[in-house]
């Protein structure tokens, strides 16, 4: 019997270390406490409200850690640090009157809201509104990101909905999203394009388009479905 007993109890353990586990509990520990929405409009109300905060140096080293180098908005970053450097050493004013092609004009970063994931994530939405010297190639736009951070550390920052115009004449390109983060973590990026010239016959053209991207958000990164 005891023999048996312990060759039941043994066969318990193997089932019990060889069973899958849940795994929409190991890949998202609990669902976001909010559904985002956001699109053209609801960007410029965001940039709007006046009683958002502004976000500091030391928060956007911290946001943007993992934000990648190939997308659409890396650099504003380190443009954002340079100008919060130079307007608190009171050279901003000087900055604007030697201000030349490709220069940023200004660029402000402000925090949109927080929304949780259990005890130990949280989303982080924050964005840029940013603007460069008035002469071609000239750009200007806004954009929220979505920054998680688990345990207090950066785990991913990827861009969440955006607009921006660029030019340099005769060639142009707007983009503008509609975009959506549901409370299972699955990211729905939007994007509407438009673009235009002129072709090697000086004859005028444009084309739009639409592309979509979607993420999940997996373990405190976001995966591409």
């Amino acid at each position: 019997q005891m023999k048996t007993l312990i060759t039941i109890v043994s066969i318990a353990l193997i089932l019990g270390c060889n069973t899958p586990k849940d795994e929409k509990t190991e890949i998202i520990t609990s669902v976001l406490s909010e559904e985002i929405n956001i699109d053209s409009l609801g960007l410029e109300k965001i940039f709007a409200d006046s009683s958002l905060k502004s976000v500091n140096a030391s928060e956007i080293l911290e946001l943007t850690q993992n934000l990648a180098d190939t997308s659409l908005f890396s650099g504003l970053d380190d443009g954002f640090l340079r100008l919060d450097s130079i307007k608190k050493a009171g050279g901003y004013e000087n900055y604007l009157a030697h201000l030349d092609i490709g220069m940023y004009k200004d660029i402000r970063a402000i925090h949109y809201k927080d929304l949780s994931i259990g005890d130990t994530k949280t989303v982080k939405l924050w964005g840029f509104d940013y603007s460069s010297y008035e002469a071609c190639p000239y750009a200007n736009g806004k954009v929220v990101f979505v920054s998680v951070f688990e345990n207090g550390k950066n785990t991913a920052c990827v861009p969440f909905c955006y607009f921006q115009n660029w030019a340099d004449a005769p060639f142009y390109e707007n983009l503008k999203t509609n975009s959506m983060l549901d409370k299972d973590g699955n990211l729905t990026l939007t994007e509407h394009q438009t673009n235009g010239g002129v072709d090697e016959k000086d004859k005028d053209y444009s084309s739009q388009g639409t592309s979509k991207l979607q993420l999940k958000l997996e373990n405190g990164v976001f995966r591409r479905l």
